[in-house]
């Protein structure tokens, strides 16, 4: 799920489908390190000659153009300085999460209880369980709406997205603590082989596709790091490449996949629970 949304929904699924706590410990080893590499090598496309020759590349041109100049160094910092968060901003974060939570859920366990489920009741019945009755999905549906309803109220949230970043930091630390890489090659090394192929289709469609649509080679490699590592991933890195007229535009198409993710990892878990 990591690679359709983010972490936010990683957690999700696994406390959905209620995944062993080995089994999640060593998939979140197995995504960091393989999106480790993964960063690495999107980093060192832009510098070859044979992407270079074959892609449209104005960001790159502008930047080697400008590479006197201490825009880029700007930006960075403008994007990593500290931010001026109040006791009054961390309240209203974690309380407007805590009450979408408890609301979502409310209305979740509604729908559960009214919709019919289980063996007795037919297949659309109990997809329409899953998608309304499901908790995360309707944290997600209501949180959407109320982020639509009330724009302005969301915007002066100062400090939500490092709290949240923190937070769900810490939950990857606390999950990944008893997996290690011998212990994942042990006993689960297609967890490794499984995740590399998800990343080398995902290079292998964008690089093709884009070349297709004639997209230039900038948008290519952040599309695919937004995929792969989130929103915030890729505006680090067009922002280290000093590509600033898309690190908003990368945040915008990263937080889609947080929006999606839940969605397409329900219909998915619910049809693969249907082919077993």
């Amino acid at each position: 799920m990591t690679y359709i949304g983010g972490g936010v929904n990683f957690a999700a699924m696994a406390a959905k489908f209620e995944a062993p706590g080995e089994l999640v410990s060593a998939t979140v080893v197995a995504d960091n390190l393989m999106m480790a590499f993964y960063f690495v090598i999107l980093m060192i496309i832009p510098t070859l000659a044979f992407f270079r020759k074959r892609y449209n590349i104005p960001h790159i041109l502008e930047v080697e153009q400008e590479s006197g100049s201490e825009e880029g160094k700007t930006l960075a910092e403008s994007f990593w300085k500290r931010k001026n968060i109040s006791l009054k901003d961390i309240a209203l974060s974690v309380g407007t999460a805590f009450l979408l939570v408890i609301v979502s859920f409310k209305v979740a366990q509604l729908f559960d209880n009214l919709i019919p489920s289980g063996e007795n009741a037919s297949v659309l019945m109990n997809l329409l369980n899953g998608l309304f009755g499901d908790k995360y999905l309707m944290l997600t549906t209501i949180t959407f709406i109320t982020l639509a309803l009330f724009p302005t109220y969301f915007d002066n949230l100062h400090g939500s997205q490092e709290i949240g970043t923190y937070l769900i930091y810490l939950f990857f630390v606390v999950i990944g603590i008893p997996a290690t890489i011998p212990l994942i090659i042990k006993n689960a090394p297609l967890l490794l082989v499984f995740v590399l192929i998800i990343v080398l289709i995902n290079m292998i469609v964008s690089l093709s596709a884009g070349k297709l649509i004639k997209a230039n080679l900038e948008d290519i490699i952040l599309a695919s790091n937004a995929n792969i590592g989130g929103p915030t991933t890729a505006a680090a890195l067009a922002i280290a490449k000093g590509w600033k007229n898309l690190v908003g535009p990368i945040l915008v198409v990263g937080t889609l996949g947080y929006i999606i993710g839940n969605y397409v990892g329900t219909l998915l878990g619910f049809w693969f629970s249907n082919l077993i």
